[in-house]
């Protein structure tokens, strides 16, 4: 068989073992078992448990940014633009959060880094689509900096895995929350505004 279709059968029985068990739990013995090959076979391939994930999250970035690349090639609208994107990342997200992204700024910090590396850049990129939405008359004038910078310390803050345990909630439910927030505010009445007083 091809090598390169080996590599990928390897990787996808070891992501669907620790998307729904986590790193720590899943043993190079079950992936081989899973595949019907020995773990001396594995080895050929991978150095380790921790090189199958490095190699995993690095196909899941590649496959996020084929995709979101691809949304903003054929979408012409900021608004869709930016909700065809959160809805993409909380689809491709959310089963790596219920287990495997909750250890892992534990067991590999560093791994853990360059992931929120990633998610931070792709998050950033939401500044050119607050610029057009508010040229567009899409969005309300707004400073698109501060906005990013507002919705990236939000996303940063309730996707960390000790705040998710810590409230019981989901990846989904906080993005959720965050996009809610962030697009609706929190005042009931809208007509509301904040003024310094002298």
């Amino acid at each position: 068989m091809d090598k390169s279709l080996v590599k990928e059968r390897i990787l996808n029985v070891a992501e669907r073992r620790m998307i729904q068990f986590g790193y720590r739990k899943v043993r190079m013995d079950e992936i081989a078992a899973d595949l019907t090959m020995s773990k001396n076979t594995i080895y050929k391939y991978f150095q380790s448990k921790e090189d199958i994930l490095k190699c995993l999250i690095k196909r899941l970035q590649q496959s996020l940014n084929t995709k979101l690349n691809n949304i903003e090639k054929t979408q012409d609208d900021p608004l869709r633009i930016f909700s065809e994107s959160v809805l993409l990342l909380r689809k491709q997200l959310s089963p790596w959060f219920e287990h495997l992204f909750r250890e892992l700024p534990i067991e590999l910090p560093s791994l853990w880094e360059d992931f929120i590396h990633f998610r931070n850049e792709k998050i950033l990129g939401i500044h050119s689509l607050v610029e057009k939405g508010s040229k567009n008359k899409v969005f309300r004038e707004i400073n698109p900096s501060i906005a990013t910078e507002a919705y990236l310390g939000a996303v940063k803050a309730v996707t960390n895995p000790r705040f998710l345990d810590a409230e019981n909630l989901t990846f989904g439910q906080a993005l959720d929350a965050v996009l809610d927030i962030w697009s609706n505010g929190i005042l009931l009445t809208r007509n509301i505004q904040y003024k310094e007083k002298k």
